[in-house]
């Protein structure tokens, strides 16, 4: 459920990778987008419930490189990419 509403605001936040078939393919993707998902739900959280600052914008980056590593991933049309993508999220976490 999480990874599938997930892939849907991912979507409608990057539409240029809505029609990328790696996408719904890949296990790591899945993963993402339920990472996207948790993340976007957390951010909605904090900023209605406790509005700090370090917390919203920390999670509106990470909303923004998972926005990003798919994007790149799509132009790149790679299915490696993923994988580099989450070292990316990881290290940057």
């Amino acid at each position: 459920m999480s990874r599938e509403r997930g892939r849907k605001r991912l979507m409608l936040k990057a539409p240029e990778i809505r029609h990328f078939p790696a996408f719904s393919a890949s296990d790591t993707f899945g993963e993402l987008f339920e990472s996207y998902d948790l993340t976007v739900c957390a951010l909605e959280r904090f900023r209605a419930v406790s509005p700090i600052e370090g917390r919203i914008l920390e999670h509106e980056r990470l909303c923004r490189d998972i926005q990003e590593c798919c994007t790149v991933a799509r132009r790149a049309g790679s299915r490696c990419v993923p994988d580099i993508a989450q070292r990316r999220l990881r290290r940057n976490a």
